[in-house]
């Protein structure tokens, strides 16, 4: 498509698609509309098709030691991981990052006798020594984001992996807003499982995936002979074809971009600081390039959120995944902020179709509304 409303600062929550990824889609649908586990020559192609897609996307990550399984969505990605393993490991525990994302922290809630935290310092971080007191000899699985989705810090996912990895601990990487939008080679970072949803980097819905080393937990759908019997449901092939597209589009314009969106955050960030001295700052200076989330005390998010978008403008009080509730974010309460200052949260992130003139309509939006 053509850029955005330049309007929109909810990117983190998806990304519109580029043109060319639904020309992709449209294009597979057409042509390899086939089963690919059909035994006639059509399902024969689309199975070919298949198995070159995987190849071509993993290698745009750099992921050669292990496989590419297809799901719906990161959520059933994770979800897999977690309970695959749960039930694979009857005795043993998971290990959950404080900042992790719903379809992962869900775990908490309803397994806590088999379920711990790991905590995130002030500064949003996963600390290596945290990680290394948190492990035991029952811990089997440890979940953490490569990004986190509500504040953009980035963590030190290669050397957390290496610690896993060297305790023969399995790890599982949430990497949803990561892929797309900074470096990523996979092949220097020793997880087990990796997984992703292709709407957050321009590709469409119902289209996620995991990459894995090992297979080493149950199934979470069955039915089917799909994925090495580890996921039934016929493959969503114009889904990963749109896939390949969105992200090696992505990898033609991540540096620019990164650059862009970074001279464009701290312009915003010092801004916003300057007319409003009480905001508290949640995103690193160092974070995801154009995601900034920020508190201001004595108001609630959600309001921000409402009268910004009488007004044409799209952002978020954080995940997507809860933004209809009013309670402040764990994730942000983690930080260290008070329930008066983590209920004014809001999160700005920013994309290919964000301009400097838009931004600064943003911030005068949000003055106008806060005075």
């Amino acid at each position: 498509m053509d850029k955005p409303d330049p309007k929109y600062f909810d990117y983190a929550a998806s990304v519109p698609p580029f043109r060319e990824v639904l020309d992709s889609f449209i294009k597979i649908s057409q042509i390899y509309f086939a089963n690919p586990s059909s035994i006639h020559s059509q399902g024969r192609k689309a199975k070919k098709l298949l198995f070159e897609l995987k190849k071509e996307f993993c290698d745009l990550l750099h992921f050669y030691d292990g496989r590419l399984m297809l799901c719906s969505s990161a959520t059933e990605a994770n979800n897999t991981i977690i309970e695959g393993c749960l039930r694979r490991f009857p005795e043993k525990k998971i290990l959950i990052a404080e900042d992790a994302h719903d379809s992962v922290w869900y775990a908490i809630n309803r397994y806590p006798k088999r379920t711990s935290v790991l905590k995130i310092n002030p500064n949003g971080k996963i600390d290596e020594d945290q990680l290394i007191k948190s492990l035991s000899k029952d811990t089997v699985l440890v979940c953490l984001n490569h990004v986190c989705s509500e504040t953009g810090t980035i963590h030190n996912v290669d050397r957390l992996a290496y610690i896993c990895q060297s305790r023969e601990i399995k790890i599982l990487i949430d990497g949803t807003q990561a892929i797309g939008h900074i470096p990523l080679n996979l092949n220097d970072i020793p997880c087990d499982y990796y997984t992703f949803s292709a709407h957050k980097f321009g590709g469409l819905r119902s289209s996620g995936g995991i990459f894995m080393r090992t297979s080493n937990f149950e199934p979470l759908l069955f039915g089917g002979m799909q994925e090495w019997e580890m996921r039934g449901g016929t493959e969503n092939l114009a889904g990963l074809a749109a896939a390949k597209t969105a992200l090696k589009r992505n990898l033609e314009i991540q540096s620019s971009e990164m650059t862009r969106l970074n001279t464009l955050g701290q312009r915003f960030t010092r801004q916003i600081r300057e007319k409003i001295p009480v905001v508290i700052v949640n995103s690193p200076q160092n974070g995801l390039p154009g995601l900034i989330s920020i508190s201001v005390p004595g108001m609630k998010g959600n309001e921000i959120v409402a009268a910004l978008s009488l007004s044409g403008y799209s952002l978020s009080t954080g995940s997507a995944c809860h933004a209809n509730h009013e309670e402040p974010s764990r994730i942000i309460l983690a930080r260290g902020l008070n329930d008066n200052e983590a209920t004014g949260t809001v999160r700005i992130s920013m994309g290919y179709g964000t301009t400097e003139e838009s931004l600064d309509g943003l911030l005068k939006a949000i003055l106008e509304y806060i005075s």
